[in-house]
């Protein structure tokens, strides 16, 4: 309908510049030309401009529907960062009240360490000293028994010694024995004294002088002169031994009186001591047990110092 227009309009305008010169006309035709191609230019700008902007507007669309996709996944996104935020934060609070508790813990734990450190110092030291203390007992205790046993040879020694330098004498006469580390030389009172005597007879002499020969060759053992009774009572004519301890104790004395002043026994080693009849050997009841309770006993010792030392300083 438009094109119609403009022929109307170009027909109008012909008939009425008619009388216009073919030139003008031609001049206007083409500028009309012109003009009109123009216009169809314009038309097809504009309905590229009007596709453009349809394309524009649909772009526009999209890219608005993009847009409000990105923002809820924006939102989305910030929901989920608050979301790690809080939760990074509680993570956070609990990590560090972990460490710290770990860090108390820690510092609990190695002032507990070095506590135990300290007492297994001081337990390792008593150890060590115990251990040292029981070393140093240990060879108390070796050189003890290596002691003991030199002194149990030695009395067994000694034994021999007397019992071989007292050959010529029988065993109802005397005996040789050992016990409990001593030796004990049992002479009756048949071998050495009459009865209610304390005298010693010629025999009983010369078995205190062997006695004593085998004693001078040994200067390290103890001499101790006991007199022993039987149970029945006993009082001298004289009235000078009232009873059967009297008569062990002059008995005795007179036995280690005869050691040092005939046998040359230092008297710094001998003991007389006197028991009467409170230890029996035999029943009392008969004459035969009352005969072997009448006796002189000589216990001979063996020098206990080095023993002595060495228990004192195991104390």
């Amino acid at each position: 309908m438009k094109n119609t227009v403009w022929i109307t309009f170009v027909m109008l305008f012909s008939l009425s510049s008619c009388l216009v010169s073919k030139k003008k006309f031609d001049e206007q035709q083409a500028l009309a030309a012109k003009h009109l191609a123009e216009r169809n230019s314009c038309n097809e700008d504009l309905e590229k401009a009007k596709a453009t902007i349809a394309s524009l507007s649909d772009q526009v669309q999209n890219l608005e529907a993009d847009t409000a996709k990105l923002q809820a996944e924006i939102r989305r996104l910030k929901q989920q960062k608050s979301d790690a935020e809080k939760v990074y934060n509680d993570l956070k609070k609990r990590y560090d009240d972990l460490l710290t508790k770990a860090t108390d813990e820690k510092s609990r734990m190695s002032e507990a360490l070095k506590e135990k450190e300290r007492e297994l110092n001081i337990r390792a030291k008593e150890l060590d000293d115990l251990s040292k203390t029981m070393t140093q007992k240990q060879q108390r205790i070796d050189d003890l028994e290596s002691l003991i046993a030199k002194k149990d040879a030695a009395v067994s020694n000694l034994k021999k010694k007397i019992a071989d330098a007292l050959t010529g004498f029988s065993n109802d006469e005397l005996t040789v024995t050992q016990k409990d580390g001593k030796v004990y030389v049992s002479m009756s009172d048949k071998l050495l004294f009459k009865t209610g005597s304390y005298t010693v007879d010629v025999r009983g002499k010369q078995a205190l002088t062997k006695l004593a020969e085998e004693l001078n060759k040994n200067l390290g053992i103890g001499i101790t002169v006991e007199g022993h009774t039987d149970n029945k009572a006993y009082k001298s004519p004289d009235g000078n031994i009232k009873n059967n301890w009297d008569l062990s104790v002059m008995r005795a004395s007179t036995v280690a009186f005869i050691l040092v002043s005939e046998g040359k026994v230092d008297a710094k080693r001998v003991t007389a001591a006197g028991h009467g009849e409170f230890f029996p050997i035999e029943s009392n009841e008969t004459a035969e047990g009352r005969s072997k309770n009448r006796r002189i006993e000589i216990v001979l010792t063996p020098d206990l110092q080095e023993i002595f030392k060495i228990l004192d300083g195991a104390k």
